[in-house]
């Protein structure tokens, strides 16, 4: 009974943080006040979702070996190492169990294809722009095209590329701005962040959660780049560089990159242009906390019944 009741929580938890959670946080107002905090618990409600399913999945599996989840695990740990993993179970447990396998197997392997993928576009789009851009003194690389366009592409050797149109079209505190925007992307990593929203969202495209996870951390790391842009050029040129980079622009950037004016540019101008304050220090301790609870969720669940 102990081991259906553990089930069902985990299940009921995966349930909540794939299905209304989601939607209720991308309209957070508190996000903006804090957006490394808010990526933190976007992080944590996506894993901890994968990590309660599995979880619960395979408290189902195992729940028949003995009365209590305790017992059931340690049985089905024992068998497993005896290479008899399916003794006891009926049926229905053994599909459970083979749904547990495929979505830790599926997720596993599906960041592996996704980072292995990026990394072959970031590779070949790189030495095209070694070929034909330009590198400025100040480490960007420029293309000769008219549209203006800023983007990073990040990997173990970055590039921040502009084409010779946004050089001409903004003003030198302007281009300063946008360049440590993109020089912020590439230091903090923030492809590798985007990179488990990307894949979920590519691979289940009808999951709503997963959609609005990936466009919701795709703004945040924007803002992310824009607060460090703002703490050494100031709001307004942060600001009025993102207004003209998005009315001048009529392409997109290349796969694999990350652009100034490619998200929620009127929520970032706005944002940048009339602050609020930031979010109390406790406040954002306890989204931290929030967080963590929610990654240790299952593994001390799973955990205490192993002990």
């Amino acid at each position: 009974m102990a081991g259906v009741l553990v089930a069902a929580g985990l299940l009921a938890l995966s349930a909540l943080l794939l299905g209304p959670l989601p939607a209720r946080l991308a309209r957070a107002p508190w996000s903006e006040r804090a957006p490394r905090a808010a990526l933190a618990l976007w992080q944590a409600v996506t894993g901890a979702a994968a990590l309660s399913l599995v979880g619960g999945l395979t408290a189902v599996a195992v729940a028949p070996l003995s009365a209590t989840l305790h017992c059931s695990l340690r049985v089905f740990t024992a068998q497993t190492l005896q290479g008899h993993p399916l003794r006891g179970m009926g049926a229905a447990e053994i599909v459970a169990l083979v749904w547990a396998v495929v979505v830790a197997g599926g997720i596993i392997t599906l960041f592996g294809h996704a980072f292995a993928r990026q990394a072959g576009v970031r590779r070949r789009h790189r030495l095209r722009l070694d070929l034909v851009g330009v590198a400025r003194r100040d480490g960007a690389v420029v293309l000769d095209h008219d549209v203006p366009a800023a983007y990073c592409l990040p990997g173990f050797r970055p590039r921040v590329v502009v084409t010779s149109g946004l050089v001409a079209l903004l003003e030198p505190a302007e281009l300063a701005a946008v360049l440590d925007h993109e020089r912020a992307h590439a230091r903090g990593r923030h492809h590798l962040l985007l990179l488990p929203f990307d894949a979920l969202a590519t691979a289940l495209p009808r999951l709503a959660a997963f959609r609005t996870a990936r466009d919701s951390a795709s703004r945040l790391v924007e803002m992310l780049a824009d607060d460090h842009a703002r703490a050494r050029h100031g709001g307004r040129a942060v600001a009025s560089a993102l207004v003209r980079l998005a009315a001048g622009r009529v392409g997109s950037v290349p796969a694999s990159a990350l652009g100034a004016a490619e998200r929620s540019v009127v929520a970032r101008v706005r944002r940048l242009t009339a602050p609020e304050r930031p979010m109390p220090v406790w406040q954002r301790a306890s989204v931290y906390a929030v967080s963590a609870a929610l990654w240790a969720a299952t593994p001390s669940v799973l955990g205490l019944c192993l002990l």
